[in-house]
């Protein structure tokens, strides 16, 4: 009887802490949930395929202990391991295929009547789902933290659409501490919430330089 009233207070416990954890990281498991979900979708066959081949060694791997039965459990333990390793690959695989192709990163440069210059950064989605994207902002090789005007929440972008953000260059300068000289790069980026950046790498003379050419523009009009 003793025993039982311990399970069930173990059990009550651990719902309960099922439940806090639940609530509290809500959003990161609804996250990964649909990151998921999204793979699945744009895997399905490759998916399929690998549960079959997965399924089918395990037949194998038992077929052998039936047919074989000495030694036949370290054998299975091994198959099974074996089993399990590729299927580990493949799953890596699968996670990490395609990534980067799903979205392009670009810039442009515009001049505002008030002579402001400023760079647009532009996430074209190229898959054929919606995806949520924040604009983490401008940085230089060597930092480790993004800037970018005001804070920002993910904006879902739909399939064959894009995002657009834009930060005046004076902003750029003063914030990563360069002025028109500056001959490193500056790295622009976005990320979807589960943490996976989206970046460009910009080099600022040859931005510097599409500038004078197109003020030497519209000065000569």
């Amino acid at each position: 009887m003793n025993n039982l009233i311990f399970l069930v207070v173990i059990a009550i416990a651990l719902f309960i802490i099922g439940v806090i954890v639940g609530v509290e990281y809500k959003h990161e498991i609804d996250t990964k949930i649909a990151f998921f979900k999204r793979k699945y979708r744009e895997n399905k066959k490759e998916v399929i395929v690998s549960g079959i081949g997965i399924l089918f060694g395990l037949m194998v791997g038992v077929s052998i202990t039936l047919i074989f039965p000495k030694n036949s459990i370290g054998m299975l333990a091994d198959w099974i391991s074996s089993v399990g390793t590729l299927g580990a690959v493949i799953v890596s695989l699968w996670l990490a295929t395609g990534r980067k192709s799903r979205l392009k990163i670009c810039h442009g440069q515009n001049i505002k009547k008030s002579h402001q210059k400023e760079i647009y950064f532009i996430a074209y989605n190229l898959s054929d789902i919606s995806i949520s994207l924040e604009f983490y902002g401008v940085k230089k090789k060597e930092d480790k933290v993004f800037k970018r005007e005001f804070e920002l929440i993910p904006q879902r972008v739909k399939a064959g659409e894009f995002q657009k953000q834009s930060l005046e260059v004076s902003f750029i300068k003063k914030e990563l501490g360069i002025d028109d000289n500056y001959k490193g790069d500056i790295i622009c980026c976005f990320a979807e919430p589960d943490g996976s950046k989206h970046c460009e790498t910009i080099n600022w003379q040859k931005e510097m330089l599409k500038f004078k050419k197109a003020q030497a523009k519209i000065t000569d009009n």
